[in-house]
This record gives structure tokens, C-alpha cells and sequence, in this order.
């Protein structure tokens, strides 16, 4: 007959192979929800311009968790901010990119202006980087620069892959609320 001590040791075994098995599936899940998050924000819009607007908002804030390894011509940093730079094309010497910051997004043009979005995408101003000056934000076309932005993280969205096995659109939609 099973003494109390050994009823209890197995009562704890059994919880900790719970808890690390719900911890495992946690791991598991979060990683499909942030490497599959270009395919769920593209389900997900109702608009072409939530679309774009969304996708790009979800390749910047999960970078690290994107397959971005053999893209060529781009260029990645993670040092604090998640930054991408785009050097397919430059005329100008200046190389399209995007980056993240704690207020919301940047965007670099090919002229060295440097534009300045909220986190919900909208634009708060620009500079023109050389003589550091701020734009006049009346001669600034928003939806432009947002198509800008999309052309130059373009090549990430295409290098990544649809779901497998498990697509979680379901609970990316439930989290996204």
C-alpha cells in the first residue's frame, strides 16, 4: 500500500509533466502565431489599405520570428529596434528602410527624408535628414509613403511561407481583438 509521502511525489510528478507539457504547447503556439503573421493579417482585412497597413505593422513588430535568413539585398538589425533596410535600388545613394520604435514606426526614403508614424500607422511629420528641417506635412502624401513603405519590406512578406499543419487564424483572430 502506497504510503501519503508517495502518493504525493506522484501527484507532483503528474503536475510537473502538466505544467511543462501546457508550457511546451505555449512556446509552440506563440511561435505559429508571430512566424505565420503575414498569412493571418492577409486573411484577416476587410481593405486593401487595413491590409497593407496591418502587414506592414506585423513584419516590423515579428522580424525576429520571420524567415528573412537567404533574402538578398536586405539587411537586418535587431539592436534594440527591429530595422530592415531594402538595398535592392538606390539612384540616390540613400537605401529605403523601416524600423520600430517605442512611439511607433520610421520610415527612410530613397532621399533621405525620414517620416514618422504612430503605432496605429498614421503620420506624425517628416524631416528632411540632410538639412534637418521638418517637412510641410500639408505637401506630404500619407497613403503614398505607406505604399513606400510596403514596396521596401516586399521582398520579407513574399519569403515567407503559409501555415502547415496547424493554422491558427482562429486564435490570431481572438488575440488580435
Amino acid at each position: 500500500m502506497p504510503t501519503p509521502t508517495k502518493k504525493k511525489r506522484k501527484i507532483f510528478k503528474k503536475l510537473l509533466l502538466l505544467l511543462l507539457g501546457i508550457s511546451f504547447i505555449f512556446i509552440i503556439v506563440t511561435g505559429d502565431l508571430e512566424s505565420y503573421s503575414i498569412y493571418y493579417e492577409e486573411q484577416l482585412a476587410t481593405s486593401e489599405t487595413e491590409r497593407r497597413d496591418n502587414i506592414i505593422k506585423a513584419t516590423i513588430i515579428n522580424l525576429r520570428s520571420l524567415n528573412y535568413e537567404d533574402i538578398p539585398n536586405m539587411r537586418f538589425d535587431f539592436d534594440g529596434i527591429n530595422f530592415v533596410e531594402n538595398q535592392n535600388d538606390s539612384t540616390t545613394g540613400h537605401y529605403p528602410s523601416v524600423s520600430e520604435h517605442a512611439g511607433g514606426y520610421t520610415y527612410f526614403d530613397k532621399k533621405g527624408f525620414s517620416y514618422s508614424f504612430d503605432n496605429n500607422l498614421n503620420l506624425r511629420y517628416g524631416v528632411n535628414s540632410a538639412e534637418q528641417t521638418i517637412l510641410d506635412s500639408t505637401q506630404l502624401n500619407e497613403e503614398q509613403l505607406k505604399n513606400e513603405m510596403y514596396e521596401t519590406i516586399r521582398p520579407v512578406i513574399e519569403a515567407q511561407n503559409k501555415p502547415g499543419s496547424f493554422n491558427l487564424l482562429w486564435l490570431y483572430k481572438l488575440l488580435r481583438k
